[in-house]
């Protein structure tokens, strides 16, 4: 966790580079500037994700006000009975085990002041989008297996991040099961499915890793304890919940890839689509003459947002979904920006076969195959990290841009090619010229 003046002060430097101006903040975000890299005495991910998907404001005010909403409902969420956790059907050897007259949701529902000024107790607010309201369609299914569900949690949690210290720690483990179990129980229409965990696990992790426990002192001014309110641990399961309800529903993501079967086989043919009018000499190779069907290797690109295809370091897939979610496309854009994401992660993976072209069109079935479930990405730097995701948002948002024009899109897929093509030339020019240069030093 980071120290709370800490988090005061990047907070308060965040605000004032950006004048309190959303959009300017969110054109850093997806310009690349606003990242641990370029901005460390500034930049909080918590910030990031807060506002973009909670509080749409950076005025310390608005911003708690917007959070106080969010957390009643999660508040409310907890104490239905609808959503009580049944920790004791699990076997009593499990470390889940809880018996049924024990006190349950220690980690989450245990609520301190937060200091000198701030009252910060959860009253009954009037909420327009209530998750278990049925006019929302998310009402409980009653008849659903409720054990099933829990142990089916428990058992992808319990497997998740494996070398992350974070999720050796049982607590954490515990407080996630908790919010997909819950998540789960008001949306009926999905329920859980694999691969939830992996997502709502790396935001979990990040948020958690700059939360602060509020020390009762009187140190601090209300601003000071505005902003630490923002960080405070003992809401941080509320604010995950709302974070990951929003990203995954307003964006279409559940819609389009986990509802049913029939929504991720139409976004599968929207990315067929859209290859054979960006590039179709990868189309041609990887549907004619391979026979390679996307459907062999696509569906973990877009379920799981490419959090595998970016390599180990979960920072890099941070760093694409920090974009995703700060988006301001251009005007023809109807509705939210959020509802572009599904369509911006099918540019992406064309772009990331372009970057493999020469490989795609040398492979035979197997080894195109292999290449594309075990996606290569080696970056020799950080710059070069987050140059390459920058560069990978920034086209795919140009492609949205022309996704409507069949001729501007092609157009701009041969620009991409044109430019991947110098860069190749180069590259083998310089290992050319390096390679004659050692062969020159060798026969002196």
């Amino acid at each position: 966790m980071l120290k709370e003046n800490e988090i005061i002060s990047r907070t308060l430097l965040t605000i004032d580079k950006f004048k309190g101006s959303v959009g300017a903040f969110k054109s850093a975000i997806t310009a690349g500037e606003y990242t641990s890299l370029n901005m460390p005495n500034c930049f909080t991910r918590s910030l990031i994700w807060k506002v973009c998907l909670i509080t749409e404001s950076l005025n310390l005010t608005t911003i708690n006000q917007k959070l106080r909403d969010s957390r009643v409902v999660y508040h409310q969420l907890m104490h239905n009975k609808d959503m009580k956790i049944p920790w004791s059907v699990l076997d009593p050897e499990s470390a889940y085990y809880q018996p049924s007259n024990s006190v349950s949701r220690k980690a989450s529902s245990k609520h301190k002041g937060t200091g000198k000024g701030m009252k910060n107790t959860l009253d009954r607010v009037h909420i327009l989008h209530d998750p278990l309201s049925e006019e929302n369609g998310s009402k409980v299914d009653e008849t659903h297996d409720d054990n099933e569900l829990l142990v089916a949690i428990i058992l992808d949690v319990d497997r998740l991040l494996p070398g992350e210290a974070f999720y050796q720690n049982f607590p954490n483990k515990k407080q996630l099961v908790e919010i997909l179990y819950i998540w789960a129980k008001c949306n009926p229409q999905v329920g859980y499915k694999q691969g939830l965990h992996e997502i709502i696990g790396l935001i979990f992790m990040h948020l958690s890793n700059e939360s602060v426990i509020i020390p009762q002192t009187n140190t601090f001014s209300n601003d000071d304890l505005k902003i630490l309110n923002l960080y405070d641990v003992n809401y941080l399961s509320h604010d995950v919940f709302t974070i990951f309800n929003k990203f995954m529903i307003q964006s279409g993501i559940i819609t389009n890839f986990y509802e049913s079967e029939a929504s991720l086989w139409n976004s599968i043919e929207r990315f067929n689509m859209y290859l054979m009018k960006i590039d179709q000499f990868i189309h041609y190779t990887l549907n004619t003459k391979l026979k390679l069907e996307a459907q062999l290797w696509i569906i973990r690109y877009l379920r799981l947002l490419l959090s595998r295809e970016l390599g180990e370091d979960v920072e890099t897939t941070m760093l694409l979904w920090d974009k995703l979610i700060a988006s301001q496309l251009s005007s023809d854009h109807l509705g939210s920006n959020l509802t572009a994401i599904p369509e911006l992660l099918i540019f992406i993976i064309i772009q990331l076969l372009m970057q493999k072209k020469s490989e795609i069109i040398a492979s035979d079935f197997s080894e195109c195959l292999s290449l594309l479930l075990h996606y290569p990405v080696n970056f020799t730097s950080q710059e070069a990290r987050n140059e390459f995701i920058r560069k990978l948002y920034k086209d795919a948002t140009k492609m949205y841009e022309r996704r409507d024009n069949d001729l501007k899109l092609y157009e701009y897929g041969v620009k991409l090619n044109k430019e991947k093509m110098k860069f190749e030339k180069t590259r083998l020019e310089m290992r050319l010229k390096k390679k004659v240069q050692l062969m020159l030093n060798t026969q002196k």
